[in-house]
């Protein structure tokens, strides 16, 4: 009995280093969910190894290993994603009329921290604690489904080259199947298995073209990818904070995500680079606004008769700023961010940035959002 108990100690400290060892990396595991209590990482599998030790008979250490390693995870119960179109508001009471102090994107994921109060429930969400309509929400057995639609487990290549393989083999030339290259990822087969080679080489089973495949897992991190909410301060600084709506604050949030995108004359890619006015109508078609219909460049966005000018003191976060050269022509649109900067596309050496507004000559500044 002695020795039996011995064995299980030992196989359930062989279990707690495989795991460390995982946890080293700092990716989201295919095991572990950051900053949540875990339901089948670690302290799961340990501790249910611990609660049912008497009833765990384990033949082989490597199949013990293996089955570890192998363990579907899940989210926490409390789990919901926001079921809006751009940014779902977080306010500080269950209220409309209550200041927004965050916001929680498309698909971002927040924790239930109470039942439903006159339609609002108090979430978490990164760093940002507070209420938000529930009807918004996908809770419950809709989540769990969200979850696997928009971040099923994924293997993203941490290496320069990695193959994928129809066998788990690495010395045959027979079952190559694709080249993956570093950052490139593909899905994790259901079940998220990981088998033993001969040499004891651990394999990813992986879903490609229609089959099942396998990568070595030492090249890949292995876990899923999900959004979290953000401060108002966050997306637009310490000022002009309040009540600033959905919008204008998922026009802010997109337009920073594009710093150092480089200037390309005429262009109005988010990816490949953009002019000033390119910047600007790609971020609001990102957001749903189609701006590029009004005007495609800053003087024709400027002079059209949509939008209404406001002053300095008026502007709000996502409103365009407009600037001249000395003969007074337009020349320049830029966004503006509150607090008196803005972000635009500058130049063909400095791409997009953050500026203060007063950078240049400001011409106009225009409202077309409300």
């Amino acid at each position: 009995m002695l020795r039996s108990v011995c064995k299980k100690i030992s196989y359930l400290f062989i279990a707690t280093g495989a795991m460390v060892l995982l946890m080293g990396f700092t990716s989201v595991r295919a095991d572990v969910i950051t900053g949540e209590t875990s339901l089948c990482g670690a302290s799961f599998v340990i501790d249910n190894f611990y609660n049912n030790a008497d009833d765990v008979i384990i033949e082989d250490e490597d199949t013990f290993v293996s089955s570890l390693l192998s363990n579907d995870y899940s989210i926490p119960d409390n789990a919901a994603f926001a079921k809006v179109d751009s940014l779902l508001n977080i306010r500080a009471a269950a209220s409309t009329d209550s200041d927004i102090i965050g916001y929680l994107p498309r698909n971002g994921i927040c924790y239930l921290e109470s039942d439903p109060q006159y339609g609002f429930v108090k979430i978490s969400s990164g760093d940002v604690s507070g209420y938000v309509a529930k009807e918004y929400l996908y809770t419950s057995i809709s989540a769990k489904a969200k979850a696997e639609e928009i971040a099923p487990v994924r293997a993203t290549v941490n290496a320069p080259v990695l193959n994928i393989r129809s066998t788990p083999e690495k010395n045959s030339k027979d079952n190559l199947v694709e080249e993956l290259f570093c950052g490139q990822s593909v899905n994790v087969a259901k079940g998220n298995k990981i088998v033993l080679d001969s040499d004891k080489n651990e394999w990813v089973a992986v879903e490609y073209d229609g089959d099942t495949c396998y990568v070595m897992k030492k090249y890949v991190d292995v876990g899923r990818s999900f959004t979290y909410a953000c401060s108002v301060e966050d997306v637009i600084g310490e000022t002009d904070s309040k009540n600033v709506t959905a919008l204008r604050a998922s026009i802010i949030l997109e337009a920073k995500k594009h710093i150092g995108l480089k200037y390309v004359w005429s262009g109005m890619s988010l990816t490949k680079g953009a002019d000033c006015s390119g910047f600007c109508c790609a971020v609001f078609a990102k957001c749903g606004f189609d701006l590029e219909s009004i005007g495609r460049s800053s003087y024709s966005l400027a002079w059209s008769s949509s939008g209404h000018k406001v002053s300095y003191e008026e502007a709000k976060p996502g409103d365009l700023v407009f600037y001249s050269l000395k003969n007074g022509r337009v020349s320049h649109v830029a966004i503006y961010l509150g607090g008196g900067k803005i972000i635009h596309e500058s130049s063909s050496s400095g791409g997009v940035v953050i500026s203060d507004i007063n950078c240049m000559k400001v011409t106009m500044i225009k409202n077309f959002l409300d």
